[in-house]
């Protein structure tokens, strides 16, 4: 995409954004307006006016449009008209498109987020041979260090959900022999999306691929065909842990969604160069998925954040706090915490009641009102973030196709309002296809930045058949303009 003014991204208030005109839309009202794309998200700080525009803009406040997609519009309630053909929205606004019944000539940023597609990484898992797609995509350091900017010389292990292996045709896209196996993961090498630092790794029984890691609990095998789908893991004290979603069938589930959940297993390895020894795992069955004093199902896994020195923590309080997710009709967001060195004992586990730590799991109480059903927490150092830890997520479910941010004060908040950032432009392609579970990668990202990814699948077999691009990460990184 080539831009009319500038060429660089703006990284301060006032800073240029570099845009491009759209042919004339619709506005509000059925007025006639001219679209302008960023090509990214960014806040607007000014507008400036062409001298034309300047010259007929009548005095007073003048309404502004504003959208992530292109397609749902917001107003802004009003801009304040200023000197020299310049107005300034009242309140920050994060677009990547603006429509506007003048001509400008110039927008500048504003305080506020940027996110902004991350080709190279979203390049790195576009493969054609052996693991070529899937979903989950969860980071974690074999070293146990999260902190951003720490990686450059650490290895990263990377886990998947249901995965394909096999090949996808250059010319055609069309996946050929593929077979589907519901986890793996992969090794990286540094920091940086380098094709020739990553490796992908899956078990196999024979020569036939299979899960990486496989049900041996008793809760597990006392459902038939269970599998996993491994969640967040962490590194701590040299030993990988991992809460996975114990997964069954479900014919009668609509195409795409044929499954049913029977528990959460915890499962431990010994952490080595080469990532879990997964030939010396533990699995054990835990209490993480049950129904909540207040009625609705929870379950714990879906992020993990260890606060602690050995994770480079800013303000480290000794605690691993695990993210569980209640669902009442939205997808809601819980706590639970157990010192670090305790992960692996269930008695010890405390969950956040709204007020305090408590050991009944039955009181947990949602800390936000909604979530996707993989997220992220990360403690922030620099910027307007300083000393706050932020969540990312995506809005809506598979319909509601918003990257958001949630700002907090502490591990369990209070948080802000979510401020959606980013929409995925996937799904626009049909098939099916639809963009779900955002999520940080702290470690993988620079000091007071996120690196985030956020899964794309369909509902249409057919589709995966045909299209061997479709089901594979897509990458952006929220930054902040101060």
């Amino acid at each position: 995409m080539t831009y009319d003014n500038q060429a660089h991204a703006p990284r301060r208030p006032g800073d240029p954004i570099p845009f491009r005109r759209l042919p004339e839309a619709e506005g509000e009202g059925g007025r006639p307006g001219t679209i302008y794309d960023f090509g990214a998200t960014y806040p607007i700080g000014e507008i400036r006016w062409t001298a034309e525009s300047a010259a007929r803009m009548p005095a007073g406040p003048v309404r502004v449009e504003h959208s992530l997609d292109g397609k749902a519009w917001s107003a802004a309630e009003a801009v304040a008209a200023e000197a020299e053909g310049v107005v300034r929205p009242d309140g920050v606004i994060h677009a990547r498109y603006i429509r506007l019944a003048g001509e400008a000539s110039r927008f500048s940023a504003g305080c506020g987020y940027a996110a902004e597609p991350e080709e190279a990484w979203t390049r790195l898992f576009h493969r054609r041979e052996g693991w070529t797609g899937s979903d989950g995509i969860y980071a974690i350091p074999l070293n146990g260090v999260e902190a951003p900017g720490r990686a450059s010389d650490a290895r990263t292990l990377l886990l998947f959900g249901d995965t394909f292996i096999g090949g996808v045709d250059e010319t055609t896209d069309a996946r050929i022999d593929a077979v589907m196996i519901n986890n793996s993961y992969a090794l990286l090498d540094g920091d940086r999306p380098d094709p020739a630092a990553i490796s992908f790794h899956w078990g196999l029984d024979g020569q036939t691929p299979e899960s990486a890691i496989i049900p041996t609990t008793p809760r597990a095998l006392s459902h038939e065909g269970t599998y996993y789908w491994l969640q967040d893991g962490t590194s701590v004290g040299g030993r990988f842990h991992c809460f996975p979603l114990i997964i069954g069938p479900n014919p009668d589930g609509p195409e795409g969604f044929q499954f049913a959940v029977h528990g959460i297993t915890r499962v431990s390895a010994p952490m080595g160069e080469h990532g879990p020894a997964l030939s010396e795992q533990e699995q054990a069955d835990t209490p993480l998925y049950f129904t909540s004093a207040n009625g609705h199902v929870t379950y714990f896994g879906a992020a993990i954040l260890p606060l602690t020195e050995e994770a480079g923590a800013p303000n480290p309080d000794g605690f691993v706090y695990v993210y569980g997710l209640q669902n009442d009709g939205a997808t809601r967001l819980v706590a639970a915490r157990v010192p670090a060195g305790e992960l692996e004992n269930m008695e010890r586990w405390t969950y956040w009641d709204g007020r305090g730590w408590t050991e009944r799991k039955e009181d947990c109480a949602p800390i936000v009102p909604e979530v996707s059903s993989e997220l992220s927490v990360s403690p922030m150092t620099g910027g307007f973030l300083d000393g706050r830890y932020v969540i990312v997520c995506q809005l809506g479910g598979i319909s509601g196709n918003r990257v958001a941010v949630y700002a907090g004060d502490s591990p369990v908040g209070p948080f802000g309002p979510a401020i959606p950032l980013y929409a995925p432009s996937e799904p626009e392609a049909g098939n099916g296809i639809y963009s779900y579970n955002a999520k940080a990668h702290p470690h993988l990202s620079e000091p007071g930045e996120l690196l985030a990814s956020y899964n794309v699948n369909t509902t249409s077999w057919d589709a995966h058949a045909a299209f061997g691009g479709i089901y594979r990460p897509r990458f952006i990184r929220i930054r902040q303009i101060v």
